[in-house]
C-alpha cells in the first residue's frame, strides 16, 4: 500500500473522528441557547382562550423579600422535629436494625453454652426499646447457616411461629418486632423485650410469615431466647422520615415557586438540606441522639465538595433556568429526592446484591432496562454537548482517568470500590447544560452524593480486601471430615497434628446445634451419644480450628439425621 493511499485513509478517520466529535472549541455560555417554558395550559370557554403559564405566575407572585424569615421559620420547625425524633424525655433507647441480644458472628462468640453472651441477654430483660421505621429493609450481607438452612439477603429472624412468639437469641430484634406485628415498617415503633431463662432457652423455634418476613426454623433446643410485647404508648416511638420527607419536600417547592431566592443560595438549599436529612431522618444514627461531633466534622468536606459541584455544573444549568421555576421545582425538586431517597427506593429494586451474588432474572430484567434508560439518555446528552464543543473538551479530561482506574482495580490486595458518591461526583460535570436532563441529573447526582457520603462516610476508591471482608469467612484453613473412619454415631475428623506446624494450630471449637459446646478440644473424634442430645430429631455440627487462641473458619453443617446416619461429610468447606 503506497504511502499517498495511508495518507488519504488517515485524512478520512480524522474527518470522521472530527465529525463525530463536534467543534474543537466550546462555545461561550452566552451563545447557548437557553430553554424555554415546555409547560402551557390553554382552554377555551365560549368564544374565548385562555392560556395558562405557571413559570410567568410564578414570577409575577414570587416575594424574594421573604426568602430569609421562611428559611428561618423552616429550620426552626426542623428543629422541632428534630427534637421530637431524639429528644423528647423518657423515650426508649433507639436501636440499630441489625441488633440482636447475642452477636451472631463468629458462631462461636458467645462461648460454651452461651454462657459468654449471659449477661447480653439478662441485662435487658423486661427493657424498652425504640426500632425506626424501614427495619423490613436490613439484610443479612453474608450468608449464615441456620442449622443446615443457609440463609442469605433476608433478615436474620429465627422463630417466632410458635403462639407466644418466640425467637433465638441471634434474631434480629427489631426485625423479630416487625415480624410480631408489634411496629409499623414504616413509622417502626417501641418494645418490651423478655428474655427467656437461661440455659434453658427453647426449643423447636418455628417458622411463620408476617410482614413480608419469611422466619427461620430451628427445632433443637438453644440456651438464648426472647419475647417481645407492645409498648405502652406511642410518644416518642415513631419515626419520623417520611413526615419530615413531605415537610422538606413541601418547603422546598415554595421556596422554589414563590420565594425565587438568588441562584447561589437556591443551591446551598439543597446542599445543606439534603445533608441534615440524610444524616437525621433519611439514614438516622442508631443511637439516643445523634453525634454532632461527627456530623459537622463531615459537614466542612461535604461544603467543599458542594462548592466545586455549584461551580462546575449547577451554576450554568441554573442560570439557564433562573426565569422558569415551575420547571426548576418538577426536575429538580424530582431528581433531588429521588437520590436523597435513593437508599429507599432502590432497595426495592431486585438488584440490591449487585456484585455480591448472581442476579434472578426480575434483576436481569430491571439492569437490562436500567442500562438502556442510562445509554439512551447518554446518547442525548452526548449530542447536546457535541452541538455546544464540549463533547471533545470533556473526552479529552475523563479518557486519562481509564488508565489511572485500571491500575487502581488491580494493586494487590486491594479491592476497586467505585462507591456511588464518587460515581456522582464523575458524572456531575457532564450534566452541566442548560437543559432538563441536566437539571435533573446533577440534583439526583448531588442527592447520590449526599446519600452516599452521609450513610458511609468518605471511603476511598480502593480498600484494604481484609477489611471488605465483614462477617463472611476469611479464606482459612478448615477441617475436613472422615468419612471412612465415621460410624453412625461418631464422627471423625483431620488431626491437629496435620497443620499445627503451618498454621499454629492448637485445638479445636466445636459448635453443636449452632451453639459452642467445645473449646480448645484437642480429641479428632466426637461420639454424639455422649452430649445429652434430643433424641428423635436432626442435630447439626461444625468444626474450626483454633489458632493463637483464635477460631478459624468454620465449616458448613453436618447433620447427624434422627435415624443416626450422616449428611455428606465431604462438602464441608
Amino acid at each position: 500500500m503506497s504511502a499517498g493511499r495511508i495518507g488519504s485513509y488517515i485524512r478520512r478517520i480524522k474527518n470522521i473522528t472530527n465529525r463525530i466529535l463536534g467543534p474543537s472549541q466550546p462555545i461561550d455560555d452566552l451563545d447557548i441557547p437557553l430553554p424555554k417554558s415546555s409547560i402551557v395550559l390553554s382552554t377555551t370557554i365560549g368564544e374565548k382562550s385562555y392560556t395558562f403559564e405557571p413559570d410567568k405566575f410564578f414570577n409575577k407572585i414570587s416575594i424574594p423579600l421573604g426568602i430569609y424569615p421562611f428559611l428561618c421559620l423552616w429550620i426552626g420547625l426542623f428543629i422541632i422535629l428534630v427534637r421530637q425524633q431524639y429528644y423528647l424525655p423518657n423515650s426508649p433507647q433507639i436501636i440499630s436494625c441489625t441488633a440482636a441480644p447475642w452477636n451472631d458472628f463468629p458462631p462461636d462468640t458467645c462461648g460454651l453454652n452461651g454462657t459468654n453472651c449471659l449477661n447480653d441477654l439478662t441485662e435487658i430483660n423486661d427493657k424498652s426499646f425504640r426500632c425506626l421505621g424501614g427495619c423490613k429493609n436490613s439484610k443479612l450481607g453474608n450468608s449464615r447457616y441456620i442449622g443446615s438452612e443457609k440463609i442469605n439477603n433476608v433478615p436474620l429472624v429465627i422463630g417466632g411461629g410458635d403462639v407466644d412468639k418466640t425467637y433465638r437469641a441471634d434474631s434480629w430484634v427489631c426485625s423479630a418486632a416487625l415480624h410480631s406485628s408489634i411496629i409499623s415498617s414504616s413509622l417502626g415503633g417501641c418494645i418490651n423485650f423478655h428474655s427467656l431463662p437461661h440455659p434453658e432457652g427453647y426449643s423447636n423455634y418455628l417458622s411463620s410469615n408476617s410482614h413480608s418476613i419469611n422466619s427461620t426454623a430451628f427445632e433443637p433446643h438453644y440456651p438464648g431466647a426472647f419475647r417481645l410485647s407492645k409498648y405502652s404508648s406511642i410518644n416518642g416511638c415513631l419515626d419520623l422520615h417520611y413526615i419530615v420527607t413531605g415537610f422538606n419536600a413541601f418547603c422546598l417547592l415554595l421556596t422554589t415557586l414563590l420565594l425565587k431566592p438568588r441562584l447561589s443560595l437556591s443551591f446551598i438549599i439543597l446542599l445543606v438540606l439534603g445533608y441534615f436529612h440524610l444524616i437525621l431522618f433519611a439514614n438516622p444514627p442508631n443511637a439516643q441522639s445523634p453525634n454532632w461531633e461527627t456530623i459537622f466534622a463531615r459537614l466542612t468536606p461535604t461544603l467543599i465538595a458542594g462548592y466545586w459541584m455549584y461551580k462546575i455544573s449547577f451554576k450554568r444549568t441554573l442560570i439557564g433556568f433562573r426565569n422558569l421555576p415551575f420547571e426548576i421545582a418538577i426536575w429538580q425538586g424530582a431528581g433531588f429526592w429521588i437520590g436523597i431517597e435513593s437508599s429507599t427506593i432502590f432497595n426495592k429494586l431486585p438488584i440490591t446484591r449487585l456484585g455480591y451474588d448472581s442476579l434472578d432474572p426480575a434483576g436481569i430484567i430491571s439492569l437490562v432496562i436500567i442500562i438502556v434508560i442510562v445509554v439512551i439518555i447518554g446518547c442525548i446528552q452526548a449530542w447536546q454537548m457535541r452541538k455546544y464543543g464540549l463533547l471533545r473538551y470533556y473526552l479529552y479530561r475523563y479518557i486519562p482517568l481509564v488508565p489511572l482506574l485500571i491500575i487502581l482495580a488491580v494493586i494487590p490486595n486491594y479491592s476497586f470500590r467505585p462507591h456511588h458518591y464518587l460515581l456522582a461526583l464523575l458524572g456531575i460535570p457532564v450534566v452541566s447544560l442548560p437543559n432538563r436532563i441536566s437539571l435533573f441529573l446533577q440534583a439526583f447526582f448531588l442527592g447520590l452524593f449526599l446519600d452516599g457520603t452521609g450513610r458511609w462516610g468518605w471511603d476511598g476508591i480502593i480498600q484494604l480486601t481484609g477489611s471488605l471482608v465483614g462477617d463472611a469467612n476469611t479464606g482459612s484453613f478448615v477441617p475436613s471430615f472422615w468419612s471412612n473412619l465415621t460410624t453412625s454415631t461418631t464422627l471423625f475428623w483431620d488431626p491437629v497434628d496435620v497443620v499445627e506446624k503451618i498454621h499454629n494450630v492448637t485445638s479445636y471449637s466445636i459448635l453443636i446445634d449452632d451453639i459452642q459446646h467445645f473449646a480448645n478440644y484437642t480429641n479428632r473424634s466426637i461420639d454424639m451419644t455422649t452430649l445429652g442430645l434430643t433424641a428423635g430429631i436432626d442435630h447439626f455440627v461444625r468444626l474450626a480450628f483454633i489458632a493463637n487462641g483464635t477460631s478459624l473458619d468454620i465449616t458448613k453443617p453436618v447433620t447427624w439425621h434422627a435415624n443416626s446416619s450422616w449428611s455428606q461429610l465431604w462438602d464441608v468447606v
